[in-house]
């Protein structure tokens, strides 16, 4: 809940700091927009509906918008369509399916709050942005820890799978699924991190606070028996990574920026190919198969 509200009341905050920046007072924003001076205040307070903030937004010659649809927020059923289900998403942002529903037919009569745990938890980033205009991909659409929305593209996975071999578990699959094979899938709903893992498994995992979790059952289960490959984000400077990885695994750090989904844009951020508890083999296989990249062996190697 509390995260809920502090997405709410960044765009709140975004629309009074945009009022300040244009001299106006929060009466003279409100006559403007055609809104009474307590819906102006509690959309600055991140509540209320959609609509009002999307009134007082468009007074100051803003709109909005979400980043992963480059704006219109008619594009946001989409993205969830490609990567979770309704009743995922429902049970993921805390939300009734009848409110995801809701949210999907009219994004404006929604309120503030529930959009954006919405757009949340499939990563779509809102924001206010100016109106006509584009809107920039979002860095940070990632970082939703419920999103699975950064799918291996079928190329790397094949280079991947060719080097390392055939794979027994995804633990982090997609509700639709998508370019990777793996004997055994589990989605969001069935708790991957919540499973014992057996055999060659092979992760892209959500890439935001849950990353952690993630990284630290790849260790656990690598410890146990199992071989993890995982696709992640490279975050050397951050703790976890000097957790869960530094001289722990073998990171094989890929070239240039991966161009997740549908392949038209990079991500914004490199990205490694680790291996927890490799297996004879596996290290060399993945040598040849991704030759462009970066190989940095574990302490003792």
């Amino acid at each position: 809940m509390a995260a809920q509200q502090g997405r709410a009341l960044a765009l709140g905050q975004a629309l009074r700091d945009a009022r300040r920046a244009a001299g106006l007072t929060r009466c003279a924003l409100a006559e403007r927009a055609g809104v009474s001076l307590s819906a102006a205040k509690t959309a600055e307070a991140g509540r209320g509906q959609v609509e009002t903030l999307d009134a007082l937004a468009g007074a100051l010659g803003l709109r909005l918008a979400a980043r992963q649809t480059g704006g219109p927020l008619d594009g946001l059923p989409a993205i969830r369509a490609r990567q979770m289900s309704r009743r995922a998403v429902a049970a993921a942002a805390g939300l009734s399916r009848g409110t995801v529903e809701g949210i999907e037919r009219s994004s404006r009569a929604a309120r503030v709050e529930t959009l954006a745990e919405y757009a949340a938890t499939i990563g779509a980033g809102l924001t206010l942005a100016p109106t006509g205009a584009g809107v920039a991909f979002f860095a940070g659409a990632g970082n939703a820890s419920g999103w699975h929305g950064w799918e291996t593209p079928p190329g790397l996975f094949d280079a991947i799978e060719r080097g390392a071999g055939a794979f027994d578990l995804d633990p982090c699959a997609p509700d639709k699924p998508g370019t990777v094979r793996a004997a055994r899938r589990y989605t969001a709903a069935q708790d991957g991190l919540g499973r014992e893992w057996r055999g060659r498994v092979f992760m892209n995992p959500p890439y935001g606070r849950a990353l952690p979790r993630w990284l630290a059952k790849a260790a656990q289960e690598a410890r146990a028996g199992a071989e993890v490959v995982g696709l992640i984000p490279a975050r050397p400077d951050t703790g976890a990574w000097h957790r869960y990885i530094a001289a722990r695994a073998w990171v094989f750090m890929l070239r240039g920026r991966v161009a997740f989904g549908d392949g038209t844009r990079p991500a914004p951020f490199p990205s490694a190919v680790v291996v927890w508890g490799a297996k004879p083999g596996t290290v060399e296989g993945l040598r040849r198969t991704l030759p462009d990249a970066w190989a940095i062996p574990p302490e003792g190697v």
